[in-house]
């Protein structure tokens, strides 16, 4: 049984961004992969297995879920849709493409 860090400290946590347990395992795993990789390890821990070493990394809040509403979107204006629309009507090629 894992005591530390404490997963129940980690889930209550807001400033982590964790909504819950799946998003904690994901995060684990996907930072224990990169540990294997060879990345480098962001914590002094005692854990010599890289799943125990991410648990570390995410409860120092060294390694956290990035928020996918701060990432820019792809997204056309409404007239650049209207015009993307009209040229595939007419089989015109668009400026840029």
């Amino acid at each position: 049984m894992l005591v530390d860090p404490n997963l129940d400290v980690m889930l209550h946590d807001k400033e982590r961004g964790l909504r819950n347990k799946f998003a904690l395992v994901t995060l684990t795993l996907k930072r224990a992969r990169q540990i294997n990789d060879g990345s480098p390890i962001l914590v002094e821990t005692p854990a010599k297995k890289p799943v125990s070493i991410a648990l570390h990394e995410i409860y120092q809040s060294k390694v956290r879920i990035r928020d996918k509403s701060d990432e820019p979107q792809a997204t056309l204006s409404q007239e650049d849709a209207q015009a993307a629309a009209l040229a595939a009507a007419l089989g015109t090629p668009q400026l840029g493409g």
